[in-house]
């Protein structure tokens, strides 16, 4: 995929993500089943990730040179952040950053921008997609599970899987 298709799929995805999260916000905010659905684990593994994402696409905003991680970063970021909000508003709290990913922050922050930051930025989103996939496969498969949380799974399984192509393949470009 050239990095103008790469772009424009990740505009249109990103588009998309934020206009379903928002449109799912303002649906979800004014029913009742907010307060029937508490927090729980879905909540703070997804935040866990998201918001981890968030920092360091941030970071990668800032620091990328690479014109695609730029990109992916600066949407990544939007992204992450819509999430995060609509799971905030389900009444779930910010989790603790393990201290694993808090080293991933740190180190990142003290690299210099260039192709090795881009690259370790990229690599690091690939493994964080990978885990929040996971979280929101598990969510989707859980027949007993209904309401909000269901519906943010099933609405992020397919954009992070399309995330993770974009990732393997921006990856492929870095790392020739």
């Amino acid at each position: 995929m050239t990095s103008i298709a790469l772009c424009r799929r990740n505009i249109f995805i990103g588009g998309a993500a934020t206009a379903a999260m928002t449109a799912l916000a303002s649906v979800s905010a004014s029913v009742s089943a907010w307060a029937d659905e508490p927090p729980d684990d879905y909540c703070q593994q997804t935040l866990k990730f998201d918001l981890f994402s968030c920092d360091i696409s941030e970071l990668a905003a800032k620091k990328a040179v690479h014109p695609v991680v730029y990109k992916f970063a600066e949407l990544e970021s939007e992204e992450a952040q819509a999430i995060a909000g609509v799971l905030l508003k389900t009444g779930a709290s910010t989790p603790e950053r393990p201290d694993t990913l808090s080293q991933t922050v740190e180190t990142l922050k003290r690299m210099d921008p260039g192709p090795a930051f881009d690259l370790a930025y990229i690599e690091h989103q690939i493994d964080n997609h990978k885990s929040l996939l996971k979280v929101q496969k598990r969510e989707v498969d859980d027949a007993s599970r209904e309401g909000v949380q269901k519906t943010v799974a099933t609405v992020l399984v397919p954009l992070i899987a399309s995330h993770l192509d974009m990732l393997h393949t921006a990856h492929t470009d870095l790392a020739f």
